[in-house]
């Protein structure tokens, strides 16, 4: 036993242990930024689960390279899918920190990881080849199952890889399957105001959204139907996917602020659902855009929200001061001042808010 090369294989290994706080521009089904290091770790599950399907490949060595193939982006990080055709050098790159990241080894196992690294990049055994088509089909199954920014860019899975998911048949069922995800997420969709048949497919939409959501008390549906009924539905979208597929709605109606000189012209927005098999498809973000396009066409001095702060910080909506909505955290309340100046006072929505049926 060397404890020289001990030392320097846990010197390896620390070093090694940056790569899981290199985070890759896909999300997990959480909406968190994925780390290369996660990437790898499935990469390494689906070569298991495709052992049988991959008979007469050493499978070891399948996990070898799985496991080296990102590694050298410790040093500087991961440059996204969409991105590589503007960094010609990213192959040179990691070869280099791959080489500054395994300093402490011996030569023997420098030499040996160097070359599973390099072998993988030249797709130079059936191996490599296998591991290149998954590592691809790997990164479209994780964007179709992110909980991504509404603005991502499904569409690019399509076009992603076809050089290395072309080798096998494996890897042409499997590209059929992940591009079948990734064209439904990419998604053909009609906003437009509400009609009066879409009643009932807006309470099930609505029902359905706010079924599994936290700080609900399931009145959603019975809100929008009172608003209706009262008249008071400024701005009433849906979202509809082919001819008659209703997966969204957004509502908007007026609210009132006591004691205040610039009340006039001040709505609410909500609530606002999207069909929990939809959400994560930038539906919700299209309704928003629309409801407040609306609102300003018709000269609409602002609007209020009560949600989470995050999303709706992306559309202009912030916290102010003296613009309170009695009852709820301060930070869960924004509003979007269109024209005029700021009101002040206490926020109330219309009646129908307290419907429970």
């Amino acid at each position: 036993m060397n404890i020289e090369q001990l030392k320097g294989k846990l010197a390896f290994l620390r070093e090694a242990e940056k790569l899981k706080d290199v985070l890759r521009s896909g999300r997990t089904s959480s909406g968190r930024a994925e780390s290369t290091a996660e990437h790898s770790w499935r990469l390494c599950l689906m070569a298991m689960a495709f052992e049988e399907e991959l008979a007469g490949l050493d499978l070891l060595r399948v996990l070898k390279l799985c496991v080296v193939h990102d590694l050298g982006e410790a040093i500087h990080g991961d440059i996204p899918a969409v991105s590589q055709g503007a960094h010609p050098d990213k192959s040179e790159r990691e070869r280099r920190d791959l080489l500054t990241l395994m300093a402490p080894l011996d030569s023997k196992l420098r030499g040996e990881l160097l070359a599973l690294w390099d072998e993988y990049e030249a797709a130079a055994s059936p191996e490599a080849k296998a591991v290149k088509a998954l590592d691809k089909l790997e990164t479209i199954l994780q964007h179709n199952q992110g909980a991504n920014p509404d603005d991502f860019d499904y569409a690019f899975n399509l076009g992603y890889g076809r050089k290395h998911t072309g080798t096998a048949p494996l890897f042409s069922a499997l590209r059929e399957l992940v591009d079948d995800d990734t064209r439904r997420r990419i998604v053909p969709l009609l906003i437009r105001e509400e009609r009066p048949a879409d009643a009932a497919a807006i309470e099930q939409v609505t029902v359905a959204a706010f079924a599994n959501a936290a700080h609900t008390s399931h009145t959603e549906q019975f809100i929008v139907n009172a608003l209706r009924r009262a008249g008071q539905l400024t701005v009433s979208l849906v979202a509809q996917v082919g001819e008659e597929e209703i997966v969204g709605h957004v509502a908007v109606s007026p609210v009132s602020i006591a004691s205040s000189s610039a009340a006039e012209g001040w709505y609410g927005l909500g609530p606002i659902s999207v069909l929990p098999g939809r959400q994560g498809q930038g539906i919700g973000a299209k309704l928003m855009t629309a409801a407040l396009a609306r609102l300003q066409e018709a000269g609409a001095a602002g609007c209020v929200v009560l949600g989470d702060p995050a999303f709706y910080a992306r559309f202009g909506f912030v916290v102010r001061a003296g613009l309170v909505l009695p009852g709820v955290p301060a930070e869960y309340f924004q509003a979007v001042c269109f024209r005029g100046a700021w009101p002040t006072g206490d926020v109330s929505y219309h009646e129908a808010f307290n419907a429970t049926q």
